[in-house]
Formats: structure tokens, C-alpha cells, sequence
């Protein structure tokens, strides 16, 4: 089951977050457009499945579609609604990968790759997924989450480069994910330092409180988002490349001198007490 998943799950994730266009999203309401969307989705699952389980990508198509209908014709561009779609786009994976739980394995992928590989490629699926989650899907979160606070304040106030803001943030949560994955997580202290020492340094007055607090409620809700991915991602990897457990330390046994049965300690002289007690012997 877990294979299915995680292989359906990574193709959702590059259909919705990396190969769905600004163009695609702008034009989405078009049906055709939609269903190009839905088909991208599609032939993704099917390519990293690596067979063609048409139970699978038929029931991934008409589920994606209905689900991507209700959002964009029935519902308004918030963090709810947002939410909303990816938990129901998540619970149809989780119970097509209980439905199919050896789909993924059945595939090329898997029967092709030699003893050992195909849990590099999950592996590999786990690390894509999370890197998606953390970075381009983190900064659609940060967004819609501090919208409300952007209309308080006005866009004219913290103007800056056009797409500045969000590459910065897809800096600093790659940053933190990758911080983590190497276990450095002292780094991340100096990066939030770093980040508020530049950033603060714009605001020159009291008077602009409201962009400080805005600054400060988009850095730790984009920080606190990373680490969680980052963590859950590691987790993942470590389920199907679990890290190698540290070799015991050797075992040392001392000899001490032979004793009389029942009798008194014998009296050794000085090399014959060298002999018997410095013996050791590692196993």
C-alpha cells in the first residue's frame, strides 16, 4: 500500500504544484483547460506507476476532475478552500492506494530495477514530494494565510521586486529542509537571524508596526512549515532506507587469577600476577 501511495501522491503533487502553469491556473475555468490539467495529472500517475491499471487512472481522472469542478466553480480563492481541495485529493489517493496497495509494485519500475533499487526509487518519490510540499506548496500557503494582513497594510507600503517576496521564501524553506536532511539544524537559527537582521533593517519607524508584525507571522508560519515537511519527509525515507544502526562496542572480559575450591587465594608471585590478571581478550 505504501508504494501505491507515495507514487500516486508524488505524481499529484508535480500535476498540481510544479507542471500546472500560471496559464493553466488563470484559465482553469475553461473546461478544456481543466481537462488538460486533469489529463497532465493522469499521465503523470501512470508514467511513475510504470504500468497502466486503468481502474487506477480512471477513477485518479473523473475524481480530479469532479474535485477541481467543485473548487473552481463553486468555491472562492482562500486558505479554506484550498485546504479543502487537497485533503479531498488526498483521502481519493489514500483510498485508491488501499483499494490497489501492489499497483506500484507490479509496475516497470519496480520489476525492472535489481534487488535493493526500488527502494531508492521510493525513497527518491518521498524526497520529490517533500520538497514540493515545503517549497513552491509552503509559499501557496504563506500566501493565501497572510492575505487578510496584506490588505491591512497595502501593497504600496512593502513594495519591493515584482516575485521578490516569493523567491525569497522558496529560498529560506529549501534551505530549512535541506538544513534538516543533512542534520545541521543549528543553521536554521542563523538563517532566521539572517532573515530578520535584512528584513527588519527595511522598516526605519515605529509607525510601521503592521509590517513588521506581517513580516514576522509570514517568517515563522514559512519556517514552522519547512521543518514540519522536513521532518515528516525524513521520516518517510528513512522507512524504506532505514539509517544503519551503529556496530556494538567490543566486549572486554577480564580473567582474573584461578582461585582454590573452597580453599584460600593463592600467593602469586610478581610475574605470575602479571600473567594472570593483565590477560583480556576482545570479542
Amino acid at each position: 500500500m505504501a508504494e501505491t501511495l507515495v507514487t500516486i501522491l508524488t505524481a499529484h503533487l508535480l500535476g498540481d504544484f510544479i507542471l500546472q502553469t500560471g496559464w493553466i491556473i488563470k484559465h482553469k475555468r475553461h473546461v478544456g483547460v481543466l481537462l488538460l490539467h486533469v489529463a497532465i495529472v493522469t499521465i503523470v500517475s501512470y508514467l511513475l506507476i510504470g504500468a497502466f491499471h486503468w481502474q487506477i487512472l480512471v477513477f485518479i481522472f473523473l475524481m480530479h476532475f469532479i474535485i477541481d469542478v467543485i473548487k473552481v466553480y463553486l468555491m472562492s480563492d482562500s486558505l479554506v478552500s484550498f485546504l479543502c481541495d487537497q485533503c479531498a485529493h488526498l483521502s481519493v489517493l489514500i483510498i485508491l492506494a488501499y483499494l490497489f496497495p501492489d499497483a506500484a509494485k507490479s509496475g516497470w519500475w519496480y520489476t525492472a530495477l535489481n534487488k535493493g533499487l526500488p527502494d531508492w526509487y521510493f525513497a527518491s518519490l518521498c524526497f520529490v514530494s517533500g520538497l514540493i510540499l515545503a517549497v513552491p506548496t509552503g509559499g501557496i500557503l504563506v500566501g493565501k494565510d497572510t492575505k487578510p494582513f496584506m490588505k491591512e497594510i497595502g501593497e504600496d507600503d512593502i513594495k519591493g521586486l515584482e516575485k521578490g517576496g516569493q523567491y525569497i521564501g522558496w529560498l529560506e524553506r529549501f534551505l530549512v529542509m535541506l538544513l534538516l536532511m543533512i542534520n545541521q539544524p543549528t543553521g536554521i537559527g542563523f538563517l532566521i537571524a539572517a532573515k530578520s537582521i535584512l528584513r527588519f533593517g527595511e522598516i526605519k519607524n515605529t509607525h510601521q508596526r503592521k509590517i513588521a508584525e506581517y513580516i514576522i507571522i509570514g517568517t515563522f508560519f514559512s519556517f514552522g512549515w519547512a521543518l514540519l515537511i522536513a521532518v515528516l519527509t525524513q521520516q518517510a525515507i528513512h522507512y524504506w532506507l532505514p539509517p544503519k544502526k551503529p556496530d556494538p562496542p567490543a566486549a572486554t572480559v577480564l580473567l582474573a587469577p584461578p582461585q582454590n575450591f573452597g580453599g584460600p587465594s593463592p600467593h602469586f608471585t610478581h610475574d605470575e600476577r602479571d600473567i594472570a590478571i593483565k590477560l583480556q581478550m576482545d570479542i
